[in-house]
């Protein structure tokens, strides 16, 4: 049950996430969160959530998507007591050292917003590839028409706020 305060932060930000039209695809939006980092308010509410969820659970290795999601997996890890690792997209695909992560390692792959998951979809490959288990992909916005869950499935996926 969501209470009144819990469902007036979401609102909040929510309405912090500025969108633009796409450069590259006419028609479709592109959505900016650095409305959310800036707000100290809004973003320890964020990294708040994400640490009340992940608190109690086993997690070796938290998994920056790219640079953008750093500010919200570093202070994730920070809480969890895990290490953190940075997968850099690239032309040719994902790259991560994948020597790096031992085997057995329950990571989470934090992404800052979760739109069609085509580009996660990468990660996940590549993280599957190694010898670790992915929990979970974390992500700060999901775009809810979008659908990118269904593409990432069965990967489970956790938005800390989500847009239709």
């Amino acid at each position: 049950m969501k209470t009144a305060a819990l469902r007036s932060s979401r609102d909040r930000l929510t309405a912090a996430v500025k969108t633009i039209q796409n450069a590259r695809r006419a028609g479709e939006a592109t959505y900016l969160t650095d409305g959310i980092y800036r707000d100290g308010q809004l973003f320890r509410f964020a990294c708040s959530d994400l640490n009340e969820r992940y608190a109690r659970r086993r997690i070796d290795l938290v998994v920056a998507y790219d640079s953008t999601s750093l500010p919200l997996a570093a202070p994730l890890s920070y809480f969890v007591g895990t290490g953190l690792a940075v997968l850099q997209p690239s032309a040719r695909g994902p790259i991560l050292d994948m020597q790096s992560i031992p085997a057995g390692c329950r990571t989470l792959l934090v992404a800052d917003i979760l739109d069609r998951g085509t580009q996660l979809a990468a990660g996940v490959t590549l993280l599957k590839q190694g010898k670790g288990d992915l929990v979970e992909i974390v992500t700060l916005l999901e775009i809810s028409s979008s659908e990118g869950a269904k593409t990432l499935a069965p990967v489970p996926t956790y938005a800390v706020c989500k847009i239709n």
